[in-house]
């Protein structure tokens, strides 16, 4: 007996010891330490399909952080509601030579409300939990298992998407039943999966192994397009108890119209009178969606609401109608209903919103693609878009939050992908015109009329609606010059042969003119300076500038009496294959007058085109700090 017991102790201190040396942080590979702030060391994904409307999700991760820049990848955040039940999480924290510090379960998990400052309602929560280690690097442990109600919204692999992050190892699983038809996209992975069978389920396996950090580099493309990726829908599946079958965008768009936008655009009669009021008088749909949009705008205003078949249900119109507030998907459903009283054809669309530039892919219909909701009016020749969360924004004006990339539009025959709003280098322009008089002593006075337009309108946009005081506290911000003062403030916009924000600044500034012995230094390009980018040998990435822009600024400035109007011009002009740039001094009638024009085009480059579009903007930089020492008479 005590043989046996010494045996059993000497398996489990054999078992430990096997934990340890497994996970040291000296088993890392050397070159998967560059540029890395932490390494996935194992990570196993699996997801077991067990009906339509049951799937679990298993996941066992193994985490090295190697300095506080990888904290982040330590965290874990486990979400649930009516769809997703947590079933088991446990995990533990190594350090350097694979010793456990700590182990943690279910309790150890904070769990709030998902809802945010912006959200009124959601019905999911969230668990968190983070390690809080000071001591690097250190190793953390996470298993858990999820029971997912649907089978629509599958999470998809992608091992080598954050770049500061290299990956050992890394394992993606899908479980089925043999006639479970799958619709699987794969883009650019350097291994092919396997299938066979596990049972009497089919296994459809994909892993990754030593995949290194890569450096950060600038106008490099989204990691969604280059990065690897599995994604897997069930052609036949169930979502918050609504069947469907989908094998491309135009049944997704049937599935939507028919699960959750049904319906939903039914209005009070008094808002139908009013509406007929509102249009008696107009002859054109345009103008009519004009005049409802605005009248939508002042009605209502924007609130995130994620419940509702998984906070993808829009609240009916006359609900929004009644309380005056809604998210993305009931103000575009409101306004469709307003438009439906006049027989005015739009489409409820899908987008994926933000700052940069994505697509829904085009050729891979999905419920993952797409966090926003925008209306398209499809005017013979003229098709417009409408963002129904501003309060603010002119009719038909997307700005850079989801200007330029595909969308899937719901039409009353099924999905289709559209393009929304595109705005060239050369549309997108920001000019300004400035005239100013510099007295004896280096202060000047004077006029600033700027034109903001295409995916610069919202340059400036915002500060019209603000009170003079904060106005003045913007303008200092985007106006970074000394002892800067504005006298008045306009702002007006025109809609003519394009949509205008003008922006009339009269101003002074003390000491532009910097006194030095027995002359003035003067920079003539004083309101927009562009600064230098990175120079990265052995680029690897492609360049790809998403916006391209115009920006031009003229200056004219009156010279004091006191000073020689004498100066040795510049001109200056400067291209590379995706920019150009003019800069011209001189006097003029007693005037400094300058020219600047910079143009940055969108596109794709090769990447060793890269090193001299960094010289370019060296140079550009340069130039644009250009001073004169004005001599005194």
């Amino acid at each position: 007996m005590i043989k046996k017991i010494i045996l059993f102790s000497s398996l489990i201190l054999m078992g430990s010891n096997l934990a340890i040396a497994q996970y040291e942080v000296s088993k890392i590979p050397k070159e998967l330490l560059s540029r890395a702030s932490a390494t996935v060391r194992d990570e196993q994904r699996t997801f077991n399909i067990i009906s339509p409307s049951e799937m679990v999700e298993t996941v066992s991760s193994v985490i090295t952080v190697h300095n506080n820049s990888g904290d982040d990848y330590a965290n874990m955040t486990l979400g649930y509601d009516k769809s997703k039940q947590i079933k088991s999480v446990k995990g533990e924290i190594l350090d350097e030579d694979g010793k456990s510090i700590k182990k943690f379960g279910i309790k150890d998990f904070k769990d709030y409300s998902a809802s945010s400052e912006g959200t009124m309602f959601t019905n999911t929560r969230l668990k968190s939990y983070s390690p809080y280690i000071s001591s690097y690097p250190y190793t953390i442990i996470y298993e858990y298992e999820v029971r997912h109600n649907q089978t629509l919204f599958i999470s998809s692999w992608r091992p080598d998407f954050y770049g500061d992050l290299s990956v050992q190892k890394s394992s993606y699983e899908i479980l089925a039943a043999p006639d479970n038809k799958l619709r699987i996209l794969k883009k650019n992975l350097i291994k092919d999966g396997k299938e066979e069978m596990k049972g009497k389920q089919k296994s459809y396996y994909w892993e990754i192994e030593n995949i290194k950090a890569v450096r950060s580099e600038q106008f490099s493309p989204n990691r969604h397009e280059t990065g690897m990726r599995v994604f897997v829908v069930p052609e036949n599946f169930e979502y918050y108890k609504h069947q469907g079958n989908v094998n491309d965008w135009n049944s997704f768009g049937e599935w939507l119209n028919t699960a959750l936008l049904k319906d939903k655009r039914e209005l009070p009669p008094a808002t139908v009178a009013k509406v007929k009021e509102i249009c008696k008088d107009l002859t054109t749909d345009r103008e009519k969606a004009k005049a409802l949009y605005e009248y939508l705008q002042k009605k209502t205003r924007y609130i995130s609401i994620q419940i509702g078949i998984g906070g993808q249900e829009p609240f009916p119109a006359k609900d929004v109608d009644r309380l005056g507030y809604g998210d993305c998907k009931a103000l575009v459903n409101y306004m469709q209903a307003l438009l439906d009283v006049e027989n005015i054809p739009s489409y409820y669309c899908i987008v994926e919103a933000g700052n940069r530039k994505m697509d829904v892919d085009p050729e891979f219909a999905n419920l993952v693609d797409g966090n926003h909701i925008i209306l398209c009016l499809p005017f013979q020749n003229d098709t417009t878009w409408l963002e129904c969360t501003s309060q603010d924004l002119p009719f038909g004006y997307l700005g850079d939050f989801t200007d330029d990339r595909l969308v899937l539009a719901v039409t009353e025959n099924g999905g289709k992908i559209m393009r929304t709003e595109v705005y060239s280098y050369d549309q997108n322009l920001q000019h300004r015109k400035e005239t100013f008089k510099m007295d004896k002593v280096g202060k000047i006075t004077g006029d600033i009329r700027t034109e903001f337009s295409g995916a610069q309108f919202e340059n400036h946009f915002y500060n019209m609606k603000e009170i003079k005081d904060e106005q003045t506290k913007r303008l200092k911000r985007q106006y970074d010059v000394n002892r800067i003062q504005f006298n008045t403030v306009k702002y007006t916009i025109e809609e003519n042969d394009k949509l205008a924000l003008i922006e009339d600044l009269n101003i002074e500034a003390d000491n532009f003119g910097i006194k030095n012995n027995d002359n003035f230094t003067v920079y003539p390009n004083f309101l927009n300076r562009s600064s230098a980018i990175p120079d990265y040998r052995n680029r690897a990435n492609i360049v790809k500038i998403t916006r391209g822009y115009t920006d031009i600024d003229e200056t004219e400035i009156q010279l004091p009496d006191n000073i020689l109007p004498v100066i040795v011009p510049a001109n200056k002009r400067l291209e590379v294959p995706m920019a150009s740039y003019e800069f011209t001094v001189k006097i003029k009638d007693g005037k400094m007058v300058c020219y600047r024009k910079l143009q940055i085009k969108e596109g794709s480059y090769p990447a060793s085109s890269y090193a001299d579009f960094s010289k370019f903007m060296l140079d550009v930089s340069l130039m644009d700090g250009t001073k004169y020492n004005l001599a005194f008479k």
